[in-house]
C-alpha cells in the first residue's frame, strides 16, 4: 500500500493542542481528516512543558510545605521520605493518560491518527515513512 497515495480532504501536521483541535473541528463538517504526529500527541505543553513542569512544581511545593509545617502547628511521626522514581513514574503515567485522551478524541471524531515524521514532497503530498498522504482541500 506504500505505493498508493492515501487521499484526505484535510491533513494536519502536528498533534499538539492546536493540531488536534483543528483536525477534530474539520471532521465535524463530515470531511475525511488525518492528523500526522512524529512524537506523542499533546505537543510540547503536554509532553515536556507545562504539564510535567506543573507536576514537578507541585511535588516541590509539597516538600516545602512539609519543611515548614512545624511553624504552622503540624507534626508527623518520623521523617517524611521522598522517592524520585515514584514522582517520575507518576508524572509519566499522567502524561501517558493525556496522550491517550488525545488519541481517543481523534478516534471518536473520525480522524485518522498517523504516527511518524511528515515531509512535504514535490508532488504536493506528505510522506510518512514511505507512505504518501494528500490533502485535497485547497
Amino acid at each position: 500500500m506504500a505505493g498508493q497515495v492515501k487521499e484526505y480532504d484535510y491533513l494536519v501536521l502536528g498533534g499538539g493542542s492546536g493540531g488536534v483541535a483543528s483536525a477534530r473541528r474539520a471532521a465535524e463538517f463530515g470531511i475525511k481528516v488525518a492528523c500526522i504526529e512524529s512524537k506523542k500527541l499533546g505537543g510540547t505543553c503536554v509532553n515536556v512543558g507545562c504539564v510535567p513542569k506543573k507536576i514537578m512544581f507541585h511535588a516541590a511545593s509539597l516538600a516545602e510545605s512539609l519543611h515548614d509545617m512545624k511553624s504552622y502547628g503540624f507534626t508527623i511521626d518520623g521523617t517524611p521520605q521522598f522517592t524520585w522514581n515514584t514522582i517520575k513514574t507518576s508524572r509519566d503515567a499522567y502524561i501517558q493518560r493525556l496522550n491517550g485522551i488525545y488519541e481517543n478524541l481523534l478516534k471518536k471524531s473520525g480522524v485518522e491518527y498517523v504516527q511518524g515524521w511528515g515531509t512535504f514532497t514535490d508532488d504536493g503530498c506528505v510522506d510518512v515513512d514511505g507512505q504518501k498522504y494528500r490533502g485535497n482541500i485547497p
